[in-house]
């Protein structure tokens, strides 16, 4: 496929790019930095600060009407199953949320996150298959590949995150409290085959629709850095987490009743990322390095 710059060099281009790789920054900034004081704001910023960049980001990959359709998917099926899982158990296991405003039972910046996240790691993914969303169709061989495997993978590096946080957001924020605990930190392994199935669903309602209005616009790379270097402080964040809580002697309590070291829960949270989503990160900086080289290669 050729490369088709977006327009860049009109001024509405360049205020566009200007403000994606604002939010980046923003975002990168929040995660790295802010979480060094002890606490999760940090990564909670640079959630909030994926949704303005994947609305950017997302409408100059994919126009407006994609664009609108993934943010839909990710809303709808999200907050579907979100309350579906407070009300039943399924998919995700017995919990409630403390935040609001609700949408029914779920605060309605969850919903976003979905979006935002969801973005994030859906371009994550589809930079290490080599901008696999460029090329989903149904019609070849590796594009029905791509449109079953691309979403596979999102969804991994999805859950990813959430293995490496979940910990931290409900058994010592409780942003959310799961009503018999669990063995990841207060967290039930429920959950995060409940996140998996969730997210696969909507990454591959997305990637169907991809796959019948011939993929995404191709750009260059440093169109695509922007989502993996915040997928890559997500992961960094942890690090900071635990330099902010390393010498902290607390303890805290699931809903089960169970004790968790605080700093405890914070070297496992950080081991995770290590071998979570920072080598997702890495994996994916480098098939962009290696494309953009291949692509020299070729034009010579």
């Amino acid at each position: 496929m050729t490369d088709v710059k977006q327009p860049a060099s009109t001024p509405i281009g360049r205020i566009l790019d200007q403000a994606q790789w604002g939010f980046a920054i923003a975002a990168v900034a929040a995660a790295v930095l802010l979480p060094l004081n002890g606490g999760n704001g940090g990564t909670v910023a640079a959630l909030l600060l994926t949704i303005p960049f994947a609305t950017i980001h997302g409408v100059r990959r994919y126009g407006w009407q994609r664009f609108l359709m993934f943010f839909v998917v990710t809303f709808v099926l999200s907050n579907f199953f979100e309350n579906l899982s407070i009300m039943t158990g399924f998919p995700f296991g017995h919990y409630h949320y403390t935040g609001s405003p609700k949408l029914f039972y779920v605060p309605i910046a969850i919903g976003l996150i979905y979006f935002g996240l969801g973005y994030v790691s859906w371009l994550v993914a589809s930079t290490i298959l080599d901008r696999a969303d460029e090329g989903l169709n149904l019609r070849t061989r590796g594009g029905r590949i791509d449109v079953v495997l691309l979403p596979v993978l999102a969804a991994a590096v999805m859950t990813a995150f959430d293995v490496g946080s979940d910990s931290v957001a409900s058994t010592v924020a409780h942003t959310w409290v799961w009503r018999d605990g669990g063995g990841l930190f207060g967290v039930p392994y429920t959950n995060y085959l409940g996140w998996w199935l969730v997210t696969y669903s909507f990454f591959q309602v997305f990637a169907l629709i991809l796959a019948r209005s011939s993929g995404a616009r191709s750009v260059a790379a440093g169109a695509l850095l922007p989502p993996v270097l915040i997928y890559l402080s997500l992961g960094l964040s942890s690090v900071s987490y635990f330099i902010g809580v390393a010498d902290s002697a607390a303890f805290v309590t699931d809903q089960a009743g169970v004790s968790w070291s605080l700093s405890q829960l914070a070297e496992a949270m950080m081991t995770i990322n290590i071998f979570g989503l920072l080598v997702f990160a890495a994996i994916a900086l480098a098939s962009l390095v290696r494309g953009e080289a291949g692509r020299r290669d070729i034009r010579g």
